[in-house]
């Protein structure tokens, strides 16, 4: 009985360590994504192609590094708390190439001035609400670098079972078919030309690396 309860906890200590050994030292404004465990997540998966289906950025404050990132509303989140939300704690840090301390510092500071700001559903590049990659697309290209790839929404995997099914659940009220699409078909086709950032669009971007991680 006792080693039946000390195997999950030595697991879970094993795990913990493995998250803190591949942590890199973190900087002011880098990146963090992770396969999230939020219901939308495996339509994200599907779409974009990538298991990278949730990211923020990281800003280092006096009681430790936070993740400002749009989840139910733009936050700041513990980075612990963040990567205990990603599927196993797996997680990857990526670092914009050669920026400085001012230039971080200043799109974190776009970052933050989100915070309050609801998440968007719809996918928008709409500053009303805001997404997990718009915020970093949005908060670097205020201090003049474009990350990540406008992409139009027809042109990845939406027709995957679980993309359709999510897009079902929301049509309704998505602000450009209000008043515009009288079914959810003609939502649907409406929607295609919508253009949208995903987090691994960004990842892939040349003017980031990769500098840690297990996912």
């Amino acid at each position: 009985m006792r080693a039946a309860i000390l195997f999950p906890i030595a697991l879970a200590l094993m795990a913990a360590q493995a998250r803190a050994d591949n942590l890199p030292r973190l900087r002011q404004g880098d990146l963090v994504f992770q396969h999230s465990m939020s219901p939308q997540s495996e339509a994200i998966r599907l779409a974009s192609g990538s298991t990278y289906t949730h990211m923020g950025i990281v800003s280092l404050t006096p009681a430790g590094p936070v993740v400002i990132e749009a989840a139910d509303v733009v936050r700041q989140t513990p980075l612990k708390a963040f990567l205990a939300r990603g599927t196993k704690g797996r997680f990857a840090v990526y670092r914009v190439r050669g920026i400085d301390e001012a230039k971080a510092d200043a799109a974190v500071a776009a970052a933050r001035g989100y915070l309050g700001r609801p998440y968007d559903l719809y996918f928008r590049l709409d500053p009303g609400a805001i997404y997990c990659s718009e915020l970093p697309y949005d908060a670097f290209r205020s201090v003049g670098i474009s990350l990540g790839r406008v992409e139009r929404f027809g042109n990845l995997s939406v027709r995957a079972p679980a993309v359709k099914a999510l897009f079902a659940r929301r049509w309704a009220s998505h602000p450009d078919c209000q008043g515009t699409a009288h079914d959810a078909a003609a939502c649907w086709a409406l929607i295609q030309d919508q253009g949208i950032v995903t987090p691994v669009s960004i990842a892939r971007d040349s003017q980031v690396e990769r500098i840690g991680g297990n996912l």
